[in-house]
């Protein structure tokens, strides 16, 4: 699994502040490697943005507390926004799984066969006891051709990991593990469904 990369976002010049600039994390999970190809890549896929449920549409870091209380990490953000972030890794893990001709975004310039969509369900720490907090990670994704009302599947991937201690960077690497293995999930289910149009 890749280690998180810190960025310190900020700016230089005369300007003084006593706010400390904010600490910007980029995810790269790894992804369990794809089996061999049973079978001959088929058509294009496009990925849809996902929708996200309430509070997840952010580049902060999203807490939940005891009493299902929404909260952010203070002075902790990611790269970009949570949706986007993941559209772009489950990019990655479908080209990764080599089923695909192609695996574009939904603002790729080229026809495909394919639409997947996603919603976002879970993508935050959870403080639901003392310690350091259980990071989730949950996503649906549809499949279907473009064109034409039928699903050809619809699978859920979900994943929850511990992280060691509560600390930011461990809490990242907790992202991290936990969105891998939830992106390996939902790869290896599309990709076993997927047949020429």
């Amino acid at each position: 699994m890749a280690s998180a990369w810190l960025l310190l976002a900020g700016c230089s010049g005369g300007l003084k502040s006593n706010v400390p600039s904010a600490q910007v994390y980029l995810l790269r999970p790894g992804i369990a490697p794809a089996a061999a190809a049973a079978a001959p890549a088929v058509g294009n896929v496009q990925v849809m943005l996902p929708q996200v449920r309430a509070g997840l549409a952010t580049d902060r870091i999203v807490v939940l507390r005891s009493g299902r209380r929404l909260d952010y990490y203070s002075g902790a953000r990611w790269a970009g926004p949570a949706p986007a972030m993941l559209q772009m890794l489950v990019i990655d893990a479908l080209r990764a799984s080599n089923r695909f001709a192609m695996v574009e975004s939904d603002t790729g310039p080229f026809p495909a066969e394919y639409v997947l969509s996603l919603e976002l369900r879970h993508f935050e720490a959870e403080y639901t006891t003392s310690g350091p907090p259980m990071v989730h990670v949950a996503l649906d994704a549809s499949l279907g051709r473009r064109g034409k009302r039928d699903i050809i599947v619809s699978c859920s991937a979900d994943s929850q990991v511990n992280a060691e201690a509560d600390r930011m960077q461990a809490v990242v690497a907790a992202f991290e593990q936990a969105t891998g293995d939830a992106l390996s999930q939902l790869a290896a289910r599309i990709a076993a469904s997927a047949a020429p149009p």
